[in-house]
């Protein structure tokens, strides 16, 4: 999928999804809570969750989970929305699957094509074919610092390192961290993987490149996104203005 774009003086990257491969962790961590209540983590549920911060996330899912009821009126299963927040807080469920992620976290891979683009805009900031780069993360710094913990060396080539707490209600939010900020929110490229990530920066009036799962490739073209890859080793930086690979 391919637009009409602007070129880019600033690029955003989210982290969970789109540089590292640490959803499968937090689905996991999910369902094994879960598990002790009969219930199920859904695909739905994974997507509503992505691009919250962790207490966010937390308190949505125990509101909304749900289970499945046999009717034996109808001879069928009904999908029951009926959340298990009377049964374990927000603050019990963290700290049971911060326990979890605890442990998975540190053995998180780099997704293809993350650390090669990361290097090459840093390369080019170097011989002054200046790019700024920014992480933006709704994950605590802990939480980040545990699954980065192998890959210190590239993404520390990224100057900033936000941790976003609530949501970003206007552009400039997203982009007063940089020294020297865009002129204009559509001269910065977020590259997102959750649909809450892509909606925020298409309503913010940036320019994204999504990387979705699979299962959210659909939505990630009805949102707008100005291109969906299946990695980031499709991305071609000079459709949008950036220095070719070299």
């Amino acid at each position: 999928m391919t637009k009409s774009t602007t070129n880019v003086t600033h690029v955003i990257f989210d982290v969970d999804g789109t540089l590292l491969d640490t959803e499968i962790y937090y689905s996991m961590a999910n369902q094994a809570i879960l598990n002790r209540f009969g219930r199920e983590f859904t695909p739905e549920m994974q997507a509503q969750m992505m691009g919250k911060n962790g207490q966010s996330a937390n308190e949505w899912l125990l509101k909304e989970v749900g289970h499945f009821s046999f009717s034996c009126s109808f001879l069928l299963y009904c999908y029951l929305k009926v959340g298990i927040s009377d049964q374990i807080s927000p603050e019990d469920f963290g700290s049971a699957k911060d326990a979890i992620l605890a442990k998975t976290f540190p053995q998180c891979q780099a997704l293809p094509g993350a650390e090669r683009l990361v290097r090459h805009l840093a390369k080019k900031q170097l011989l002054r074919l200046d790019v700024p780069m920014a992480i933006c993360s709704g994950s605590c710094m802990r939480k980040f610092m545990l699954k980065s913990v192998k890959h210190r060396d590239w993404l520390d080539l990224i100057p900033i390192q936000v941790i976003v707490v609530g949501k970003l209600k206007h552009w400039f939010s997203f982009t007063s961290w940089f020294p020297v900020p865009p002129k204009d929110p559509s001269h910065v490229l977020v590259f997102e993987d959750s649909p809450n990530g892509g909606k925020a920066a298409k309503a913010a009036g940036m320019q994204c490149v999504m990387i979705p799962e699979p299962k959210f490739r659909r939505q990630s073209f009805d949102l707008g996104a100005d291109k969906v890859l299946s990695s980031l080793e499709e991305f071609v930086p000079e459709e949008f203005g950036l220095p070719p690979f070299d």
